[in-house]
């Protein structure tokens, strides 16, 4: 059969999780502003995690003006620790993933994709189903980690469609750097308009041969503009 993804053995879990732990150590940070009207996207590296204020001024740079109170109380959020969430309706789904973690120690959890010595047409993906989503201008984040091959830019696709008309709202490839672990936080803008089904569909595709060692997921969230924040 043709085009088949195909592994080695799998290393276990715990080599995988020990090699991350070790890449934490001299972990980098990035920020990447989105727009899905004019597909422009902004990226800035950072020496330690994004904060709210800094989050608001990159969108801004985009011409989109939110409070940074949208950050706190999203419609949805979801992770690997918690991937369904009843109402409104939403779940997670994990592609080829090597290992799905819910350590107490870690408030998400991580979904890992070790993605070395992968031949064929998958190497892995994530799929958000958001059966209920708010409508009008709304922020979508994900938050994904990456390791690269060493001296190679790798690539994370992400796209937001609406699903069963397989309408493509938004679709931005990401290139990542370093060949340690980067945390980065995707920042994208869309408005949600009124569909049958109103199904939101947010997939982050891994493809074979995409300069990534490892990619790992920490969670998605989406939030309505609030009433009472700036408006452009």
């Amino acid at each position: 059969m043709e085009n088949v993804t195909t592994r080695t053995t799998p290393r276990p879990d715990s080599s995988i999780l020990h090699e991350l732990a070790e890449l934490e150590e001299r972990q980098g940070w990035a920020h990447h502003v989105a727009d899905a009207a004019t597909g422009e996207l902004l990226t800035t590296e950072l020496s330690r995690p994004v904060a709210p204020l800094s989050r608001v001024e990159r969108l801004a740079r985009l011409g989109h003006q939110f409070d940074p109170s949208i950050f706190g109380a999203p419609t949805y959020r979801l992770t690997p620790r918690h991937p369904y969430q009843a109402s409104p309706a939403g779940f997670l789904d994990f592609f080829l993933a090597h290992t799905v973690s819910t350590f107490t120690d870690e408030p998400e959890g991580r979904a890992v994709w070790a993605l070395q010595n992968i031949v064929g047409e998958f190497a892995g993906e994530m799929n958000a189903f958001l059966l209920e989503p708010p409508q009008g201008r709304c922020l979508l984040t994900l938050r994904v980690g990456t390791v690269n091959e060493l001296g190679v830019v790798g690539r994370v696709r992400i796209q937001v469609l609406t699903w069963g008309i397989a309408q493509v709202i938004a679709s931005f490839e990401l290139a990542v750097h370093g060949d340690n672990l980067t945390d980065h936080t995707f920042d994208l803008v869309f408005v949600s308009a009124p569909t049958v089904p109103p199904t939101r569909w947010v997939r982050m595709l891994i493809e074979p041969g995409s300069g990534l060692r490892f990619v790992q997921f920490r969670s998605l969230t989406l939030a309505p503009e609030q009433p009472s924040g700036l408006h452009p």
